[in-house]
């Protein structure tokens, strides 16, 4: 929590519900209650700014690498990811999931927790292969969708992805690509 931002999971009990009323207490204050309306799916990819958009929380599989221009993240280390290699894309909204954990706790890693859809990934305007799309495990509400990078997308610093599932499209983020 911030002066600003609330991150919170949306119970799983809410599952198929249209809309709901939230209201917030900080020091015993409340806010007035607001309607939300939820849907079945609305993804978002994660930023490395914080604010949607420019480079995706997109790592090369298996590493803790971002796949981003070398030295453009502080604190952590990246490079961009090639041709033919597998990416894991950190985001949320992904909807409902095989193994569904109880609300507040941390998915499984086995079983794992699949989206019961598949999501469609393009990296610049190319379709990517789906490995895997679920809960990140030993992470609370935390969607991963691990893709292959395809052969014919173009290299670049701020190549575009978007990520799209049930209907519903992501923000558009970046990653960058190596020429090789």
């Amino acid at each position: 929590m911030s002066p600003t931002q609330i991150n919170f999971q949306v119970p799983e009990e809410l599952q198929g519900k249209a809309q709901v009323t939230a209201a917030v207490t900080v020091n015993n204050m409340t806010s007035v209650p607001q309607t939300i309306t939820l849907a079945s799916s609305a993804p978002a990819i994660f930023t490395a700014n914080n604010q949607g958009t420019g480079q995706g929380a997109i790592q090369i599989a298996n590493t803790t690498l971002f796949a981003a221009p070398i030295g453009s993240i502080p604190g952590a280390q990246s490079q961009p990811a090639s041709k033919g290699e597998f990416i894991a894309i950190y985001c949320t909204g992904l909807g409902a999931v095989t193994n569904q954990p109880p609300t507040g706790s941390p998915a499984s890693s086995n079983p794992l927790s699949t989206t019961i859809a598949t999501p469609t990934v393009t990296i610049g305007g190319i379709q990517a292969t789906v490995s895997f799309s679920g809960l990140t495990p030993g992470t609370v509400g935390l969607y991963q969708v691990n893709v292959q990078v395809p052969e014919g997308v173009p290299a670049g610093d701020t190549v575009p992805m978007v990520l799209a599932i049930g209907g519903n499209q992501s923000n558009t983020v970046t990653i960058a690509i190596s020429g090789s």
